[in-house]
């Protein structure tokens, strides 16, 4: 009896001893993971250095600063370099970023640095085909914001600023004749 509750014990307990739960463990679909994101880019690893603490769950927990130079954008900022935050601890759920190596990014967060933890979804590149392939072709970096695609104001925006440019250049072409 007894070697069966050490036993158990031995089974149960590396799960009760994780602090890093991401919510049941249920994997998201990459689409999911992508709308909830504020930025979905590819990149390497510059530099870890330590950063500020993070508030988590009324607590406040140390931090690294991540810095990456950017390959592909799929959503949000497309600057050369973004900078990320995630926890320093694997029981607070940080993402081991290691220097020099390539990873695709689901972060999160209004502006930089943007939040990554081990729930969000980012892997190394090498271990991101399938994410990469139903993301689809990404934009190259140049410092501006992604436009917003979503079909709001802002999209009919863009419409209406094309289409006033294509009548201008129209009438100008018409008038050279």
């Amino acid at each position: 009896m007894v070697a069966l509750v050490v036993l158990g014990l031995l089974v149960l307990l590396p799960d009760c001893a994780s602090a890093c739960s991401c919510r049941g463990g249920v994997p998201f679909l990459v689409l999911a993971r992508w709308a909830d994101s504020s930025a979905v880019f590819s990149g390497e690893v510059l530099d870890v250095e330590e950063g500020p603490p993070r508030r988590m769950f009324g607590t406040s927990v140390s931090s690294f600063r991540v810095t990456l130079r950017v390959s592909e954008v799929w959503k949000g900022p497309r600057r050369e370099t973004l900078e990320v935050s995630t926890p320093s601890g694997g029981a607070s759920c940080g993402y081991p970023f290691k220097e020099g190596q390539e990873y695709l990014v689901y972060a999160y967060g209004k502006e930089e640095p943007f939040k990554v933890d081990l729930c969000s979804e980012t892997k190394q590149l090498s271990k991101a085909s399938v994410h990469q392939r139903v993301l689809g072709d990404g934009q190259t970096p140049v410092g501006e914001p992604l436009p917003d695609t979503s079909g709001g104001a802002a999209g009919l925006g863009a419409v209406g600023l094309a289409t006033v440019a294509a009548v201008r250049g129209r009438r100008k072409a018409v008038g050279a004749e």
